[in-house]
């Protein structure tokens, strides 16, 4: 269903609008604002009387909504367009012309409606463990999971910072025949060079200055269950070979005693350097490194799975709304396309976080591009918007569609919802073939 607003008081053949397969056609009353009905019902298209503060506030209320604006001067025209309108006519009888127009926006909202409905049921099917990821290298990663996760001891995951490490040891976990039992993490670069030995193994009362009782260490408090151990190219020369030996023969004594332990849990460590270049550099030890490379898993960064950002997007927005009590029902799409074209250091991270702001920011149900934080916002529009006049973009998007329909006028100027006699003009006008 194609629901349209008329809200102009132009020459328009209501009857002929409403002729259109599916369409609903509702006039505006006198007393009533377009943007008030946009808010309270479901609409697919506006059609505007030449008003550039309304088309402001239509866009503003729901970016997803097409304004076709009627009746608009020379000087409107270029308003309209940098205002998001999707098609701008004189003050003439012209149904046919924007039948066409409405005809060609009701081909693309299927489009985007089937896109939408794909992308909800991709973002189910493409979810593993709270991962998001249909990248083929996502997906790689997800069956390595499923594959090893029934077996493995220990286990090195390598990416960089906000990549989803610890999301990715969770989900070993979670898949492992130990889910049942206890996931305790622990940032190596986040303890006191001092303390760490005690943190992970414990410590016995008097075994150093502060002891002042026995300790249970990390190892024990994992139980059967997993360790993880986040950045471990910062772990202490002095401490790795205690790590070594729980990895060789699974044993460990606390701080100051002389009775072995045995660790009964799995153990999954973390790094965001290059492990082989920390042992080069004389920072990490090479047997404890080979002990913990053979089951390695990478995670790329967000800018080589850019294929996931419109999933993971829709998937924070259902977390955010519920965290914040906002719904937010999606993003604009020069938002999204903001946020495609943006190189993300922090990588999904930084992308969680960017939405979780503009969640806020959004004045409406929807995010714009004005919410999302400047960096984002400016490398993407200049990735995405290059300096280009109105005259020439219009001939340039003319002259594609005459070269994708072959030269045959009467489809072009369908699809580029005007008459034939409108388009003739514009050929002549900007001496197109």
């Amino acid at each position: 269903m194609l629901n349209i607003l008329l809200a102009t008081q132009s020459t328009i053949n209501e009857s002929r609008i409403n002729t259109l397969e599916g369409a609903r056609v509702t006039v505006l009353r006198a007393f009533e604002s377009p943007v008030d009905i946009v808010k309270r019902a479901a609409v697919d298209i506006v059609l505007l009387e030449a008003d550039i503060e309304m088309l402001r506030a239509v866009k503003s209320a729901d970016p997803r909504i097409e304004v076709i604006m009627i009746g608009a001067t020379a000087v409107d025209v270029v308003a309209a367009v940098r205002e998001g309108a999707y098609a701008v006519f004189e003050p003439l009888d012209i149904t046919t012309e924007v039948v066409h127009c409405l005809e060609q926006i009701g081909e693309q909202m299927l489009v985007r409606r089937e896109t939408a409905a794909l992308e909800q049921v991709l973002s189910s099917k493409y979810t593993f463990q709270g991962i998001v990821g249909r990248n083929p290298n996502m997906l790689e990663i997800f069956n390595f999971i499923r594959r090893i996760a029934p077996y493995f001891r220990s286990v090195t995951i390598t990416g960089e910072t906000g990549t989803g490490k610890e999301r990715i040891a969770r989900a070993l976990h979670e898949e492992s025949p130990v889910a049942d039992q206890p996931f305790v993490a622990l940032n190596c670069g986040g303890i006191v060079r001092e303390l760490i030995e005690s943190e992970l193994f414990g410590h016995m009362k008097g075994a150093f200055t502060g002891a002042l009782q026995d300790k249970m260490g990390l190892f024990e408090a994992a139980g059967q269950g997993t360790l993880f151990l986040d950045e471990i190219g910062t772990l202490p020369l002095a401490v790795q070979p205690h790590l070594l030996r729980v990895l060789q023969d699974g044993s460990f004594r606390r701080v100051g005693s002389t009775q072995p332990q045995t660790a009964r849990c799995r153990i999954v460590a973390a790094a965001n350097v290059d492990l082989q270049e920390e042992v080069k550099a004389g920072r990490f030890r090479e047997d404890l490194y080979f002990r913990l490379a053979p089951l390695t898993i990478h995670l790329p960064p967000l800018r080589e799975r850019k294929d996931d950002i419109p999933l993971l997007i829709r998937y924070f927005l259902e977390r955010i709304s519920a965290k914040i009590g906002k719904r937010i029902a999606g993003v604009s799409r020069p938002a999204q396309k903001a946020l495609i074209a943006y190189h993300w250091p922090g990588n999904v991270r930084e992308l969680e976080n960017v939405i979780e702001r503009a969640s806020i920011m959004a004045g409406e149900s929807f995010i714009q591009s004005q919410d999302l934080p400047p960096l984002a916002a400016a490398n993407a529009t200049a990735s995405a918007n290059p300096a280009l006049s109105l005259e020439a973009a219009v001939k340039a998007h003319i002259e594609a569609v005459l070269s994708q329909c072959q030269g045959n006028r009467s489809r072009a100027a369908k699809r580029l919802g005007i008459s034939r006699r409108s388009l003739i003009r514009k050929i002549d006008k900007y001496q197109l073939p």
